[in-house]
């Protein structure tokens, strides 16, 4: 009985150990094709022709917050008034032993297949 129950013991933190390994995640290279594969991903989740992030984003944190760029005059200066639309919010998590990239707002998920990522 007690080498049943050991044993059940044993698969059990297996399976947690495993299931363990997803979670957030940082990027352990800042690659062009990795930031390539980012910028394209962000700007499918918002529906933009293309986005301006950082080099090395989602190197320190496992978070990304995308806010509108504000409007601007014609002589470069901004215009005054409120911006309505809320920032956008994306993790980088490590699913599987890949690096996926989640919209919060919609859920979608995004695979950066060049990117190399830990658990933060």
């Amino acid at each position: 009985m007690r080498v049943v129950a050991f044993s059940a013991l044993v698969m059990l933190s297996a399976c947690v150990s495993v299931a363990g390994q997803d979670g957030p995640a940082v990027l352990t290279e800042a690659t062009t094709q990795t930031h390539g594969e980012l910028v394209k991903a962000v700007s499918a989740a918002l529906n933009v022709p293309t986005v301006t992030l950082a080099a090395d984003a989602l190197t320190t944190d496992s978070e990304l917050v995308i806010e509108r760029a504000p409007a601007r005059d014609a002589e470069g200066r901004r215009l005054q008034g409120r911006e309505l639309t809320a920032p956008e919010h994306f993790q980088l998590i490590r699913a599987k032993n890949r690096c996926v990239l989640v919209h919060v707002r919609t859920n979608a998920r995004y695979e950066l297949p060049s990117a190399k990522c830990r658990l933060k």
